[in-house]
Parts: C-alpha cells; sequence; structure tokens
C-alpha cells in the first residue's frame, strides 16, 4: 500500500510530541471570598452566590443579572463571616478605595437574609403568574399528597419532583398536619414568611401554606432559603 505525502504529514503530526510548558487551557473559576477555595463555574454555579463589589457598597445580586465587578461566597456562615476582609482585599488589588464604614460579616449576613427574601418574592411572584402555584391549605396540602404518593409509586429509579411547600412561620395548626409533616421530613417544605406577607404576594387576605409545582422556581426557592438561613447564622 503506498503512503502518499499527506499520509506521511499526517503521521507527523499525529506523533509528535506536545511542547512542554503549555498545559491544556483550564476553565474559568471562581474563588470564594471567604475561604479562598476555587472551583469550576461548572461545578460552582448552583454553589456560590454573586456579589458585586461597587466603589462604596456589596449587593448580593442573586439572580446574576446586575452589572459590575463580581465576586462570589460560599453560603455558609463561617464563609459569609471571613468575607468582608476578602472583598476589601479585592478592592484593594483593583485599585478601589476602602469602603467609608468596614463591613462586617453580620452587616454582610443581613444583607444576604434581605436579598433572598426579595428573590423568594419575585420566585412566588413567577410561579403564580405561570399558574404553578397551589394556594390555600386543602389545595396545598392535596397537591403536597399528589406529589408524595407519585414519589413512593415511582420508586428509586426516577421519582418526579414533588411540589414544594412554603409554610407560614405563623400558620399554626396547618403545619402539623399529616401531608406536611410528611413533607418536611423529605425536604419538600420550608418555613418562610407570615401570612398576611405571603397572602400580599398572591392576592389572598392570609396564606398560611401554599405549594409550588415548577421544578426549578421550587429548587432556587430551597437554595434561596438556605442562603437566608446562613445570613441570619451569622448576624446572630
Amino acid at each position: 500500500m503506498q503512503v502518499t505525502m499527506d499520509d506521511q504529514t499526517k503521521n507527523a503530526k499525529a506523533s509528535r510530541p506536545e511542547k512542554p510548558g503549555r498545559p491544556a487551557k483550564p476553565g474559568k473559576v471562581r474563588t470564594c471570598a471567604g475561604c479562598g477555595a476555587a472551583e469550576a463555574v461548572a461545578s460552582a454555579r448552583s454553589e456560590m452566590l454573586r456579589l458585586v463589589v461597587a466603589e462604596n457598597d456589596v449587593v448580593f445580586d442573586l439572580a446574576g443579572g446586575a452589572f459590575g465587578r463580581g465576586a462570589y461566597v460560599h453560603p455558609v456562615p463561617d464563609c459569609l463571616a471571613r468575607a468582608p476582609r476578602g472583598l476589601a482585599r479585592m478592592r484593594s488589588a483593583r485599585g478601589g478605595r476602602a469602603a467609608a464604614a468596614p463591613l462586617s460579616g453580620a452587616d454582610l449576613g443581613q444583607r444576604l437574609v434581605l436579598a433572598s427574601s426579595q428573590r423568594m418574592a419575585g420566585l412566588l411572584l413567577a410561579a403564580r403568574r405561570l399558574g404553578a402555584i397551589a394556594v390555600g391549605s386543602d389545595a396545598a396540602r392535596d397537591a403536597v399528597a399528589r406529589g408524595m404518593r407519585e414519589i413512593e409509586a415511582a420508586g428509586p429509579v426516577r421519582p418526579p419532583a414533588a411540589p414544594l411547600a412554603i409554610v407560614a412561620t405563623d400558620a399554626g395548626s396547618v403545619a402539623q398536619s399529616i401531608e406536611v409533616s410528611r413533607a418536611i421530613a423529605a425536604g419538600r417544605a420550608i418555613a418562610w414568611s407570615t401570612k398576611i406577607e405571603l397572602g400580599a404576594l398572591l392576592g389572598e387576605q392570609a396564606v398560611a401554606i401554599c405549594t409550588v409545582r415548577h421544578e426549578s422556581i421550587a429548587a432556587e426557592l430551597k437554595r434561596m432559603h438556605a442562603a437566608a438561613g446562613a445570613g441570619a447564622a451569622v448576624t446572630r
């Protein structure tokens, strides 16, 4: 079999050793302002929270759409408590002036609680616009019970996503129902806001419980609820 000049060129290229000192280009990484750990964007996207570091302020950008220089932090109390020092170093490295009032871990925690609450309110409004929410004790408990039955019937192969129950912190006896207790045990219920505040969001006088049937909105609500808990822990 004849070997052409093109074949020889291809073989030479295939057998040519790679040049030293030129490793494969790494993917983008994000570094936590608290612990300093760097994570690939693909793995950090659902973990770290974004902050926008302005000249004299730091704000959380939980929806990820704000302009400005970004920084990131793990949504855990230890990282939040240490993040102000890391943010100050970042500002200094970028040539920015020091903030007029130093930011403390408690300050950052309070801002995270507020930002998380605002984000959760927006998510509930989005679920309402999509018709992906059941409001009221009977409707919500029926949705939770139905979702839990579907999970049990599906088994471990690929269980469907059960609706997420949002239970007002002053829900009273509603929170003690069998359906809600099972949802809490399965990680499918969270306590947030008050009956009056939930009612105002959902166009009702008062709402003790509601369920979100949209899978990605429910997942983001759980993430924001966990972030708010971490922020509250830093303020104590």
